[in-house]
């Protein structure tokens, strides 16, 4: 009777013991799986991060806003291997984890913005470097360590499904938590998901019809809304605080990073020429004195002289913590891709001039500058025969990631947009980047593929949807 009785003391006080052992021992202060509101901050952060510094140190040399006055292998086209896009795989990474959260836990709004944000970053990478690793991509913990090359049209076709399924599924009635970008407002990400659809509609619409989408699109804004003003625009402002500091700004940057750019004559010079209120927004005169010069693209150094001789970069951007954003979409660059596509007849609402004329006035609100009063009638009216609509989109695509820089491989324009004297392609503008060298080592067979369905790793080779001569 005794041993019974111990033997189930012993297993009484077993089960006691071993109840809730799971809970007790488990850190709730520090759980084992992010939830996407904490997911979510990091990663705006560090794609605003990075389309800033790919702004001034790329897309500002190859848009020829600007050019190195040392260093300047990039301004003459002497291009190798190049990792700079290829890094947002990293980013891609920390998305794909958001997704997967998001769908663990059927949160929908969640979902959409992993999917807005995978087609913006993805959308970069193929259009920098071509056919590039994406359905397998990301995959490392399912054995995928070599993941196979897409072609572009293939990326393409899975990020306008991306735009499509993440309209449909925001919920507009909730928000969302950790959204440094929207403050969780899913009304302003439908909007983003939308418009971005529309730049990239517009990127393949020499490969494809997009006519009956793009109508689709701008014919139904309650089904698919669209930015509306600049107050809808998808840009990340900096606090001012360390470490939510631009990467170009002070305290992260020096000012010799900041100035190593100067403006170019196109950019200074077209300002000029419209008595465009942006000059002294944007640029500083020469210093100690009260007048522009800007720096003609891809002139060798020896030909360059000191930075003295120059304008340049508003230095209040640099010294006032606040001033730099990232624009990664505007309102602006929205209604030129309308006015385009109306001046194209792809789509039949509205009027080029109409989209053209609000593109414009939303750029010049966008910087806080007053349009002179006879910006549109005088200085750059719309006329259909000239290039008035893509140079005034250059002008407001200023420091809008490398957008210039891929509406001229779609384009053409603005032809001003050339070989430098001192270039070393030829004279040829290049139309890609080249797979990082380490790419070409690790994953080698997919690459090799890749390379041989487009032609060769070569900068001046056109990826899919670029189509002008």
């Amino acid at each position: 009777m005794k041993k019974i009785i111990l033997l189930i003391t012993l297993f009484t006080f077993s089960v006691s013991c071993t109840d809730g052992f799971e809970e007790i021992n488990t850190n709730k202060n520090q759980p084992t799986t992010s939830q996407p509101k904490q997911l979510l901050p990091n990663i705006i952060f560090n794609l605003a991060n990075s389309n800033v510094s790919d702004s001034y140190n790329f897309g500002d040399i190859v848009a020829q806003y600007g050019g190195n006055y040392e260093y300047n292998e990039l301004d003459i086209y002497n291009w190798g291997s190049d990792d700079r896009f290829w890094e947002k795989y990293k980013w891609l990474n920390d998305i794909y984890d958001l997704k997967k959260q998001a769908i663990a836990l059927n949160d929908k709004n969640y979902e959409a913005v992993s999917l807005i944000l995978e087609t913006y970053s993805m959308s970069l990478i193929t259009d920098t470097y071509g056919d590039a690793p994406y359905l397998e991509a990301s995959r490392g913990e399912e054995g995928i360590l070599k993941p196979k090359y897409d072609s572009q049209e293939e990326i393409y076709t899975q990020l306008l499904l991306n735009l499509d399924k993440a309209n449909s599924i925001i919920d507009t009635k909730l928000k969302i938590e950790g959204d440094l970008l929207f403050n969780g407002d899913m009304l302003k990400w439908r909007k983003f998901a939308n418009s971005l659809h529309l730049r990239l509609l517009m990127r393949i619409s020499n490969k494809k019809n997009v006519s009956l989408t793009i109508n689709e699109i701008v014919s139904k804004p309650s089904q698919y809304p669209i930015f509306q003003s600049n107050a809808d625009n998808a840009t990340y402002f900096y606090s001012g605080s360390y470490p939510n500091i631009s990467p170009m700004s002070d305290g992260i940057n020096r000012l010799y990073g900041y100035n190593i750019v100067i403006p170019s004559t196109h950019l200074v010079n077209t300002l000029i020429a419209n008595s465009d209120t942006r000059l002294e927004e944007w640029i500083d005169p020469i210093e100690g004195k009260n007048n522009h010069l800007g720096l003609l693209p891809g002139l060798t150094l020896d030909k360059i002289g000191g930075p003295t001789n120059y304008s340049r970069r508003a230095e209040n951007y640099f010294y006032t913590k606040t001033k730099i954003a990232s624009l990664l979409m505007t309102y602006s660059e929205l209604n030129f891709l309308l006015a385009e596509a109306s001046q194209r007849n792809l789509i039949t609402n509205g009027n080029a001039q109409g989209y053209y004329n609000t593109a414009v006035e939303a750029s010049f609100k966008q910087w806080n500058v007053t349009m002179p009063a006879n910006y549109l009638t005088t200085i750059a009216p719309y006329n259909s025969t000239t290039e008035v609509l893509y140079v005034q989109k250059w002008l407001a695509l200023y420091h809008t990631g490398i957008e210039s820089w891929l509406d001229w491989k779609r384009t053409g324009k603005p032809s001003f947009i050339k070989a430098g004297p001192g270039s070393k392609n030829n004279g040829k503008v290049p139309r890609r980047i080249m797979y990082p060298s380490l790419e070409q080592s690790v994953n080698a067979e997919n690459n090799n593929k890749a390379l041989q369905k487009m032609g060769g790793d070569d900068i001046n080779k056109k990826i899919w949807w670029d189509n002008f001569n």
